[in-house]
């Protein structure tokens, strides 16, 4: 667990360096990348579980911190899309370690995307152009791994797995509050909410790897 304190060393760094308002530059966009990549070290170091499920783990992070970089310009329309295309190959990389073959069609899977739907219908009036698809796309696939997430919970209850499960939710919650705030009307609070959400996200999910009886040296079920 050591090398979980290079996350919140590169943490404190980037609130005491990237988070001020002034203009970006490349500086503050390594600066903002570095806790999600720290935690992406943490995930290949510290696995307690097999490594078909912390590999794409660790990419997905690793890419998530790219698009960190690239989100920094997010007002910048063709930022934006490098970084939105960077989170949806991580939000595949997730679903695909959580296991994307569990998804079944049931009521639960029917709520959710009824709700991913009506939730994209609402951002649709502020979005422009490539945005749409982008935006489509990527409500799609953090549908998916949060799906995959709650099947791989509710098939063994295991910490792990619970921990899993609350960080790909925390997700989705972080997302909601920066697609809302960016498309539709900022909400009060928005960026710390938006940093608090997605940071914790992160950290559950890497902490998932710390495996149980169930996962341990075990192929994913």
């Amino acid at each position: 667990m050591k090398t979980i304190v290079l996350f919140f060393l590169a943490l404190v760094v980037y609130l005491l360096f990237g988070v001020p308002e002034t203009p970006p530059d490349q500086v503050k966009g390594l600066v903002k990348s570095l806790p999600v990549a720290a935690l992406s070290v943490f995930v290949q170091v510290e696995r307690r579980c097999d490594p078909t499920y912390a590999r794409p783990l660790a990419a997905g992070l690793l890419i998530s911190s790219v698009g960190d970089y690239f989100l920094l310009w997010h007002e910048t329309p063709e930022w934006f899309i490098y970084g939105s295309t960077a989170f949806s190959i991580a939000q595949l990389l997730y679903a695909f370690a959580f296991g994307l073959r569990h998804l079944t069609i049931d009521p639960l899977a029917g709520v959710a995307m009824v709700i991913a739907c009506v939730g994209y219908g609402y951002l649709l009036p502020g979005l422009k152009g490539v945005q749409t698809t982008a935006v489509a796309i990527y409500v799609v696939l953090i549908s998916s791994m949060v799906l995959a997430a709650v099947a791989r919970a509710r098939q063994a209850a295991t910490g792990p797995r619970l921990c899993a499960c609350a960080g790909a939710v925390v997700f989705a919650i972080s997302d909601v509050i920066l697609a809302v705030s960016k498309f539709r009307t900022p909400l009060p609070y928005n960026r710390v909410l938006n940093m608090a959400t997605y940071y914790t996200a992160q950290v559950l999910i890497a902490l998932s790897v710390m495996g149980s009886p169930v996962d341990i040296n075990k192929k994913k079920q």
